[in-house]
């Protein structure tokens, strides 16, 4: 197995900045110099935020059995459940800004770790203690049955809940309310950095357990390394856009604050019943009226005559 390390790790005893920190980890190049500044451990907040979400359900079943070349197996069944997320680093904040986004790096390299992720399982029982973990690997070449197989570098976070608290996730994923998720992780073994005022480091860099990952000087002493997770939040929040419904126009805008009227409809309706009569009817009214007038004419024409005869 080839581990893909390009520089090695030393032990610093007497630090040029005494007065700022005991002791830090330096990076050696081929040449034996150093390359970079002095790693201390961090213990400041870093944020995540989740890109991807697996919910996964798993079943394991063994038959005993002894077979030729194998150990004697027992029969078991087990079953496992877990949440997986895919992380990338940084968070946004509540005024919409991001949060300081940092790279992780292994130490010994240059490579910026992208195979991040959280992995939320359930305790065995209610009374379990929660916690959480972190464990990572540097990036190795082996050689397998059909040739040469490569893994990334990794980082990855195991979170332990109550089996309450895991159904609950469970149900908020299933159900749709799982919009958004945030981890931040605090006070982190074999995390470190350049020393800062800050509260914030653009750069951390990561010691593993891996005995490749081996420091030269440290003379018995107990390095920080991956592992230990002092402070750990998950948000899990469901991201839900009012419906305002707005006025088509400006004319519909300004007939909310008029008083009402009647509908333009019912104006319409008036007028057809004014207008609906038989045509029939019409012309026969009018012939009526034409042969009233002559008759009123007759009758006019005769009293006059009539008189003039006296």
């Amino acid at each position: 197995m080839d581990y893909h390390l390009d520089r090695r790790l030393r032990f610093l005893a007497e630090p040029k900045y005494a007065s700022l920190y005991s002791w830090a980890i330096n990076e050696i190049d081929d040449y034996d110099k150093v390359v970079g500044g002095d790693q201390i451990p961090w213990g400041w907040n870093l944020y995540f935020t989740g890109v991807g979400i697996v919910l996964g359900d798993q079943i394991s079943v063994t038959e005993a059995s002894k077979f030729e070349g194998r150990i004697e197996q027992k029969a078991e069944i087990s079953h496992q459940r877990t949440i997986r997320v895919k992380l990338r680093p940084g968070a946004p904040r509540g005024d919409g800004k991001q949060v300081r986004q940092s790279n992780f790096r292994m130490f010994g390299t240059d490579r910026v770790i992208t195979d991040i992720q959280l992995d939320i399982l359930p305790l065995k029982s209610e009374s379990d203690i929660e916690s959480c973990r972190a464990w990572g690997s540097v990036s190795y070449t082996s050689e397998t049955d059909f040739g040469d197989e490569t893994q990334e570098d990794c980082l990855n976070f195991n979170l332990m809940v109550k089996p309450s608290t895991f159904e609950l996730y469970a149900n908020r994923i299933t159900s749709g309310s799982a919009d958004q998720i945030i981890f931040s992780v605090g006070m982190v073994t074999g995390f470190y950095s350049d020393w800062s005022p800050s509260i914030s480091t653009s750069d951390v860099k990561v010691l593993t357990t891996d005995r490749e990952h081996d420091v030269e000087l440290a003379a018995g002493r107990s390095i920080p390394r991956l592992g230990t997770v002092g402070e750990a939040r998950l948000y899990i929040n469901a991201e839900r856009v009012p419906q305002i419904h707005r006025p088509q126009n400006v004319r519909d805008a300004g007939m909310e604050h008029e008083k009402p009227t009647m509908p333009i409809v019912a104006a319409v309706g008036v007028e057809r019943q004014a207008t609906g009569a038989d045509p029939q009817t019409l012309k026969l009214l009018g012939s009526l009226k034409s042969s009233a007038r002559w008759i009123i004419g007759l009758l006019a024409a005769l009293l006059i005559a009539t008189l003039l005869e006296r």
